[in-house]
C-alpha cells in the first residue's frame, strides 16, 4: 500500500462524523487512524498512538482501501 492517502471531502466528512459520533470505540479509533494516515502519519506512529500492532493498522488501511467506510465495521 502506498504511503498516505487522499480523501475526498465527502470521505473526510464521513470519517470526522464517525470519529465524533459513533457509539462504537473501534469505529471511532479506525476513523481517526484513517484521518491521520491521510495527513501523512506513518504506520509505526499510528501503531504507537493507538497502542496496536502495525499489522492492525495495515489491516484497517487495507479494509478502508477495499471497502471504504464499510471497511471500518467488524
Amino acid at each position: 500500500m502506498k504511503y498516505g492517502i487522499s480523501l475526498t471531502r465527502l470521505e473526510e466528512r464521513k470519517l470526522s462524523y464517525l470519529l465524533k459520533n459513533s457509539p462504537k470505540f473501534r469505529i471511532r479509533q479506525r476513523a481517526h487512524a484513517i484521518l491521520l494516515y491521510a495527513k501523512n502519519y506513518d504506520v509505526d506512529n499510528l501503531a504507537g498512538i493507538f497502542d496496536v500492532h502495525r499489522d492492525t493498522i495495515n489491516r484497517w488501511l487495507l479494509m478502508w482501501d477495499q471497502k471504504g467506510v464499510l471497511g471500518l465495521y467488524d
